[in-house]
């Protein structure tokens, strides 16, 4: 175990586990995103947009020339500000007032807009039906603009029929005019009599068009169409701040995570006490102790093998030994481990001894003695004030497992080589009446003394969870390579996956399992096996 050999590239999150750590985060930017594209959508005015259709006939007095070349001529006519002008004659009549102006109908920010055919080339509009739209706040003068625009093309459009056809017939009559001979004077008549005719034939004929109705719902008011890309583009932003902190704060995802770290074996994968639901996760809480409160539950079959790990541990190196739990952050899920791996070893009727050494927390004083009164512990034992057999006490929940309190805390703390030589003569002395010493060290990182309980141990133990920062695990290998630990493995404590003020109320709950228990009525295990020994007052 090298803090210098742990390759941390191995944590490096992927997107998916970045959003399923901070799936929080992501849903409430989400959420809050699909919220503000709604509001956005219903704080913006309504806008409606009129459809019409219009399909030009060619006409008789342009029968010579290119039948694309007419259709462009006529999409550029509807673009012309003769009809602009005339459109909004028609429209402000219809709408009895001036609501409209010719920049409504021409130019780039007019409210009109005119799509060619489809698959026209530039320049070349063809034949097909040419689509019109006019937008407005108002759905009624929307309907009114884009019918305007229709009737004003008609107009314009007959108007240039009208002057093309009496330009072809004063050409022809000049041409009768000038003629020298009485048959093409009387070729000219018959051409100007067909002339006329065609004139009269085209401005018979009029565009096809299909009128627009009056819009119901406005283009931009559509809430749901808002919130759904909202929601997508919070989803996108919120699964990228997920993948950025993720990488600036790398933590242990799965369980095996920590082998790359520590070197060393699982020995247990605690699942959580609770279901994954807010309800549940809070009283997760409520039972730390499924040995005692749920004896056939999921955690407490893990607890137990849990046990046997640590008893094959013991087997295999001594007949008696000192095992020391360690975290690298404070919290009551080190302690809830100790306490249930205790219960679960008594089953089978070893006696075993549990040693609170964080007096910070007093833990797992309070889960195996619950409702004891506050008295003497390990302080005062390390501090040579008074011995062991005055400070344990057997846990009501099973007769054999004994407890050292942690004590009250001094004011002058006992460390260095003091502490580390009475915690040496604390473990030898409880190994004579116990075969197994359980010991609650406070956290490395937080605690010097810490390192100190793990050099006097026989074997260590570490305990920690999902989310754990990286960095702190490898800065607990930086501090015990200085002591050279017998590390026997690590336990996966699983957690209930909620939201952090969750875990909060959790920790905060922990702090106090004194209180906690009291409320509690736990029955005590019933041993697997007839106890063969009974602890020493």
């Amino acid at each position: 175990m090298k803090a210098t050999g742990i390759e941390q590239a191995r944590f490096e999150p992927t997107v998916l586990s970045a959003v399923r750590r901070y799936w929080v985060m992501v849903t409430v930017i989400a959420v809050l995103t699909a919220v503000a594209a709604v509001g956005y959508s219903m704080q913006q005015a309504e806008v409606y947009r009129a459809y019409a259709t219009v399909t030009v006939p060619q006409s008789t007095l342009a029968e010579g020339e290119a039948r694309t070349q007419y259709f462009d001529s006529q999409v550029l006519l509807l673009q012309s500000q003769e009809v602009a002008d005339r459109a909004v004659r028609f429209a402000n009549a219809e709408l009895n007032g001036n609501v409209l102006t010719r920049r409504d109908f021409a130019g780039e920010d007019s409210s009109l807009e005119i799509t060619p055919p489809e698959q026209a080339t530039p320049g070349g509009f063809g034949s097909s039906i040419v689509a019109l739209t006019f937008t407005w706040p108002s759905s009624k003068v929307a309907q009114a603009g884009v019918n305007a625009v229709l009737q004003a093309f008609d107009d314009a459009r007959s108007a240039a029929i009208a002057a093309q056809g009496a330009a072809d017939v004063a050409a022809v009559q000049r041409a009768i005019d000038d003629a020298r001979t009485q048959g093409q004077r009387t070729d000219l008549q018959n051409q100007r009599t067909q002339t006329l005719v065609d004139l009269q034939l085209a401005l018979a004929t009029h565009p096809t068009v299909t009128w627009a109705a009056e819009p119901q719902l406005p283009i931009n008011g559509n809430a749901k169409r808002s919130g759904a890309i909202g929601l997508v583009a919070g989803l996108a932003l919120g699964a990228v701040l997920a993948y950025l902190r993720a990488g600036r704060r790398r933590c242990l995802d799965d369980r095996l995570d920590p082998v790359a770290i520590y070197d060393a074996p699982l020995l247990g994968d605690i699942p959580p006490t609770g279901r994954n639901r807010i309800r549940s996760t809070l009283s997760a809480t409520a039972h730390p102790l499924p040995m005692a409160a749920d004896p056939q539950s999921a955690a407490a079959e893990a607890f137990r093998f849990t046990a046997g790990s640590v008893e094959r541990l013991r087997s295999g190196r001594d007949h008696r030994m000192a095992v020391v739990f360690l975290s690298a952050e404070s919290g009551s899920e080190r302690s809830t481990v100790v306490a249930n791996v205790a219960l679960a070893v008594a089953e089978s009727g070893t006696p075993v001894l549990a040693v609170d050494a964080d007096a910070g927390g007093s833990a797992l004083t309070g889960l195996l003695l619950p409702g004891s009164p506050q008295s003497d512990g390990f302080e005062q034992v390390v501090a040579g004030c008074c011995p062991v057999s005055e400070c344990i006490q057997p846990s009501p929940l099973n007769a054999d497992v004994t407890v050292l309190r942690a004590g009250p805390t001094r004011a002058r703390r006992t460390s260095g080589t003091a502490y580390a030589e009475a915690v040496g003569k604390l473990i030898a002395e409880a190994k004579e009446s116990f075969e197994l010493v359980l010991i609650d060290s406070p956290a490395v990182l937080t605690t010097a003394n810490a390192v100190e309980l793990v050099q006097d141990s026989d074997a260590t133990v570490v305990v920690l969870g999902p989310g754990e920062p990286v960095q702190d695990h490898v800065t607990v290998v930086e501090r015990l390579e200085q002591v050279e630990p017998s590390l026997a493995g690590y336990i996966y404590r699983r957690t209930d996956p909620g939201p952090k003020f969750v875990g909060w109320l959790r920790a905060r709950i922990g702090s106090e399992p004194m209180q906690l228990v009291e409320m509690l009525t736990f029955r005590p295990a019933r041993a697997r096996r007839t106890s063969a020994h009974q602890p020493q007052d």
